[in-house]
């Protein structure tokens, strides 16, 4: 018998209700093993990284990212177990998919390849180095040759040996397979120092053989991450709770980091406390009622409840303690242990609010060191450091007792003077200051001279908030800096003009580059004997189309600055080069050479070279004819870097000419060992020969210290027959001056070229 489907029946609708179930059991094995909500199992990774995660054999596991995980699978109907291991195998289960979940790992461009990271991290964190108590580690360039302990696979740890080869300061690594392993072997003298991260140095730092350095770096995020081909619905869940619990202050995600990262005592009472205290109140009471039998009971409980009472009550310490540190790190200085940026501010706005209703008044010295950015550039910035540190410890010592010292950031100092009755007693502050800073400073075997500039603002007279105040001392330290350092001003209204001023100047100095309004005029250099033109020294001016022709004392401190002064060196080098170029080419310049001012910044990277060898082949100009102009201030960052410049600029062919002889920094071992052709007398000591006899000294002996040393001599400032006269008669070959001629503008020395210069030519 056959059945005709087309009709309704029994068998029929049997057979359709089993097809049914068929295909949604197929659908169902397709479906992710946890893609219901309820009761689904989820491995999670955990390793010790304490107040993120601690996970102690025995224990359950604890911490923020914990909770956060709890708080999540009650929610998500999830069935947790937990995994412990060591945090590099724990990567290597997560990509092999033996766990469902890694918490507290650091996320990086890597780790994204090879893993699923949440979108919404758990806690910022960043790394911190910590030292043995004796040992001498302050900053990076200290770690060269030392011990340190990493915790294996840790971004941190990778983080400072990269930097350790940028700064050529490779170390030894000791690893190790948790943070507390890192302090332990500092403890334990099997390394110099270690890396740990700053949330687990707050609440596990506490231990005399370790010390803080000021070595802080690589700010990273801490995430949940799964592995890369997993399904993405346990992330997803954790980014939609987290996102919601992160937006409500007053969410479990907040409450938890309370917990682990604050002290709070009222929290940290056991809850089995009152009920020990309880039952041996209740034993003693029995005790006393019965007989005296179970008097060494009650001692007995009694003595376990002290002991719990202690354990307590060191619990409640340590984390005032881990407390007292981050409170240390938020608002005290690592390097100098002076309040930083947040600590000043704090004390500033305490001082102010005490002082409202009342007469008093306070000044604000804004103090910032002269010179640090060359001395980091010669000595390294360990010696920076050293510096700073010792700068610091001056600073204090001739301040009062209630006055109050911050360091700013980088080289700048900011102090509070309260309790003064007029503006000399911030006077006679400033004057201890810069004393204070008048004697050499030792970093090693080198002696540093540091000056400072201060800037003065008056509370209430020049401001009555905050930041107006800093504002304008500020302002008033600008100014004392522009008026060479070393010096202290009090703040005026009419220097915030002078600022908006300077930034104007700034802005234009930018425009004038693109603008091609900038131009070179030539001042002769003569051949003494025959008043014979042999070179020209090319000087920059700024032609405003506002002011007119523009000289560069008026922008080159302003161009120094910015940075600007690069731009134009690689400018002025090329359009020179250029111009000399076309003369030889006329036939008007056989012999010349062109003479040009190097910044100190465009030694900078080694980028001088480069920028000499791109003019030299862009106009064609052979590289004898060129004469770099370098000051003395190249002493203050002599470097390799800037040695091997000058060397390679020696190599190509280039002169290398020491100007401004006598005014800086010279040392005769560097004037012995550098590749100069040439020393140029500052026009101070031309100026007053041959009348004054202790310029007349000065200027004979430079003339024979260089027929010493074989070097050629350029006197500068030549603007009397009496000088041209003495200087030739003392054996000095060549010269400039208003003497033979002013600059020029390129179209009117091209006149001059070829001929004797007569005195009548000024």
């Amino acid at each position: 018998m056959t059945h005709d489907w087309r009709k309704p029946g029994t068998d029929n609708r049997v057979v359709f209700r089993i097809f049914l179930q068929a295909c949604l059991l197929w659908l169902a094995s397709l479906s992710p093993a946890w893609a219901a909500q309820d009761n689904v199992a989820v491995r999670v990774g955990v390793f010790d990284n304490s107040p993120i995660v601690t996970a102690v054999p025995g224990k359950p596991p604890e911490g923020i990212a914990i909770d956060m995980i709890r708080w999540v699978a009650e929610r998500e109907g999830w069935q947790v177990t937990y995994v412990p291991d060591s945090f590099d195998k724990l990567l290597e289960r997560l990509e092999q998919g033996e766990i469902d979940l890694l918490v507290g790992i650091a996320y990086n461009d890597e780790r994204a390849r090879r893993f699923r990271f949440s979108r919404q991290s758990l806690i910022g964190n960043w790394g911190m180095v910590f030292r043995q108590a004796d040992a001498r580690i302050d900053s990076l360039p200290d770690l060269k040759g030392k011990r340190v302990a990493l915790m294996r696979s840790s971004t941190h740890s990778q983080a400072l040996l990269e930097l350790a080869r940028q700064f050529d300061a490779p170390f030894t690594p000791v690893y190790v397979d948790t943070y507390q392993q890192v302090l332990d072997a500092i403890a334990e003298r099997r390394a110099d120092a270690g890396a740990v991260n700053r949330v687990f140095a707050a609440l596990h730092s506490h231990q005399s053989e370790v010390v803080v350095t000021g070595i802080v770096y690589n700010p990273i995020f801490v995430h949940y991450a799964a592995p890369r081909h997993a399904s993405p619905l346990l992330i997803e869940a954790l980014d939609r709770h987290l996102a919601a619990l992160k937006a409500d202050p007053g969410s479990a995600y907040y409450d938890s980091l309370r917990r682990w990262l604050e002290a709070a005592p009222a929290r940290q009472v056991p809850g089995w406390l009152p009920w020990v205290a309880a039952g041996a109140g209740s034993v003693l009471l029995l005790a006393l009622a019965i007989t005296g039998l179970l008097r060494h009971q009650v001692q007995r409980q009694t003595s376990e409840l002290q002991r719990r009472a202690d354990q307590l009550q060191s619990e409640i310490e340590q984390r005032e303690q881990a407390q007292a540190h981050l409170n240390q790190l938020a608002y005290f200085d690592g390097l100098t242990r002076l309040p930083n940026r947040e600590g000043f501010r704090i004390a500033l706005s305490q001082t102010l609010t005490g002082m409202q209703d009342t007469d008093e008044r306070l000044a604000l010295l804004f103090i910032d060191i002269d010179r640090l950015k060359n001395i980091n550039d010669g000595l390294g910035h360990g010696a920076g450091d050293l510096l700073l540190q010792q700068i610091a410890t001056r600073l204090q010592s001739v301040l009062r007792a209630h006055d109050h010292l911050s360091r700013f950031g980088g080289d700048e100092f900011v102090v509070i003077v309260s309790e003064i009755s007029a503006s000399s007693d911030a006077e006679l502050v400033a004057t201890r200051l810069l004393h204070s800073l008048a004697a050499p400073i030792h970093i090693g075997s080198t002696q540093i001279y540091s000056g400072a500039s201060i800037g003065i603002a008056l509370y209430p007279d020049d401001a009555n908030s905050i930041d107006t105040l800093l504002k304008h001392a500020d302002t008033a330290m600008y100014q004392a800096k522009e008026q060479g350092g070393n010096r202290y001003l009090f703040y005026h209204a009419q220097q915030t003009a002078r600022v908006v001023e300077r930034l104007t100047l700034d802005t234009r100095l930018r425009q004038a580059l693109e603008r091609e309004e900038l131009l070179l005029h030539y001042q002769p250099v003569v051949e003494l004997g025959s008043r014979r033109i042999v070179g020209v020294e090319a000087l920059l001016r700024w032609d405003d189309p506002d002011r007119g022709l523009v000289m560069p004392g008026a922008f080159i401190s302003a161009a120094e600055d910015t940075g600007l002064i690069v731009p134009f060196g690689e400018w002025v080098l090329e359009a020179g080069c250029a111009q000399l170029r076309d003369w030889q080419r006329q036939g008007k310049a056989e012999g010349m050479t062109l003479a040009v001012n190097v910044s100190t910044r465009q030694f900078e990277g080694r980028r001088l070279v480069k920028s000499v060898e791109q003019a030299l082949s862009r106009t064609g100009l052979a590289p004898e004819c060129l004469e770099l102009e370098i000051t003395e201030n190249v002493m203050l960052i002599m470097n390799e870097d800037v040695r091997g410049s000058l060397d390679s600029l020696r190599e190509l062919g280039v002169r290398l000419s020491l100007d401004d002889f006598g005014t800086g920094y010279s040392s005769l071992s560097y004037l012995k060992q550098l590749p100069f052709h040439t020393l140029k007398i500052d026009q101070s000591f031309v100026s007053k020969i041959p009348g004054q006899a202790g310029d007349t000294q000065i200027v004979t002996t430079i003339l024979a210290l260089a027929k010493g040393l074989e070097l050629e001599v350029v006197a500068e400032g030549i603007e009397t027959q009496a000088q041209y006269d003495f200087l030739r008669e003392h054996g000095c070959e060549f010269g400039q001056g208003y003497l033979m001629s002013r600059p020029q503008p390129a179209d009117a020395l091209a006149v001059m070229l070829g001929k004797p210069l007569l005195a009548s030519t000024a």
